[in-house]
């Protein structure tokens, strides 16, 4: 049997069901950021891309699907530590969407897989793994609102410059903890020592070449520039691609400053080195839970349940 001839999707009954979805999304969500990534070189055959960065943020509200409790499998210990896989579903009316981001980025026409959402509320941070516009599934023959999948964002030394000081600060420390120290000097055989880096750009290596030979095209090595100090010789390097030789013809070059260092050795050969050692925030608890610990496990040989007699 057809479709009752009376009963018919008309556009005023899909204006009202929007309106009931988008009032009920920001009656009952919580606000939210919306984070694109920016890809910078996107690589196609690995489907990645290691410099990607994250540039803007835009409040909007979302509905959390469960409001009871994250999903996911929670926080698990493994034998690398506490691995947190909490995973969130959230939802945001189409027409919101379209007027918070796409009316300010017209090609971000909806949620897109790999951007971040910033929870609030928790202060959380989320990575969009699918997202579902199809659910519901038509309703009075038009699409309300967009389902997104996320979980939790695994930090991977991306650039963030969203605005956001919560989010910035967070992962600029991150980024500082995760840097290399090298050690430079000067050589006469290089013409760019009187430049400095500058702060943020893009240093590069090509092994056993220097000067206008070495272009970036044929970089063996890169990596972006953290902190520059000239008094010590200490370049400090953050977003490593490749590996940086160190030797008597090895020379690390800057994008943008055109300054040339030979690169005589790591300041410190963990990739993980803190930057500033005096800030006790960047230093780890080994000694602590080391002192702990003594105090706590008895060690000795005596036994503590004999009377002292064993």
């Amino acid at each position: 049997m057809a479709q009752n001839p009376y009963i018919r999707d008309v556009n005023s009954e899909q204006n009202l069901l929007e309106d009931l979805n988008a009032e009920f999304i920001r009656a009952l969500g919580r606000n939210c950021y919306y984070i694109p990534r920016t890809l910078n070189d996107y690589d196609p055959i690995y489907g990645e891309d290691s410099t990607a960065s994250f540039n803007q943020a835009y409040l909007i509200e979302m509905y959390m699907e469960n409001p009871q409790a994250f999903g996911g499998d929670g926080d698990i210990v493994g034998k690398f530590g506490i691995d947190l896989r909490d995973k969130a579903t959230f939802r945001v009316a189409t027409r919101t969407f379209e007027r918070e981001v796409t009316k300010r980025d017209s090609d971000i026409v909806r949620p897109r897989e790999g951007d971040l959402i910033y929870f609030v509320l928790s202060d959380s941070l989320f990575e969009i793994t699918f997202v579902e516009h199809e659910n519901p599934l038509y309703q009075l023959g038009n699409l309300y609102s967009f389902l997104c999948f996320s979980e939790l964002f695994a930090y991977n030394n991306e650039n963030f410059n969203t605005g956001i000081c919560d989010i910035d600060e967070c992962f600029e420390r991150q980024r500082k903890e995760r840097a290399q120290v090298f050690t430079v000097s000067n050589a006469t055989q290089v013409q760019n020592t009187t430049n400095s880096y500058l702060d943020g750009e893009t240093v590069y290596q090509v092994g056993g070449t220097y000067g206008t030979f070495a272009t970036i095209d044929k970089a063996t090595a890169t990596a972006q520039v953290i902190d520059w100090k000239p008094s010590e010789n200490e370049l400090v390097l953050g977003n490593i691609n490749g590996v940086f030789i160190t030797g008597a013809r090895e020379v690390i070059r800057g994008v943008e400053s055109n300054a040339e260092r030979f690169l005589g050795s790591t300041g410190n050969a963990d990739f993980f080195s803190q930057i500033n050692t005096e800030d006790a925030s960047l230093q780890g608890d080994n000694e602590i839970i080391e002192f702990e610990a003594d105090k706590t496990l008895d060690f000795s040989a005596d036994d503590p349940f004999s009377g002292g007699n064993y």
